[in-house]
């Protein structure tokens, strides 16, 4: 019963999540190679979560849509 809500969910917001998906991916390997500055540390554990959520959702979207087929 799942399955197809999240397929669905996933097929009309796909874009998205991709977009998310990048943006948070690069904004955190950016902030994880740069020098951070005298006593601060390089905070790149949120944009790591999103990215890493984002995927959660694009696979489990993918694959409830292969298991809707």
């Amino acid at each position: 019963m799942i399955f197809p809500v999240l397929g669905i969910f996933f097929g009309w917001t796909w874009f998205i999540w991709a977009f998310v998906f990048v943006f948070c991916l690069v904004s955190a390997i950016k902030r994880s190679v740069q020098e951070a500055s005298s006593g601060e540390d390089k905070n790149s554990a949120w944009p790591a979560f999103w990215a890493a959520l984002s995927f959660a959702v694009i696979l489990g979207g993918m694959a409830s849509l292969f298991a809707m087929l």
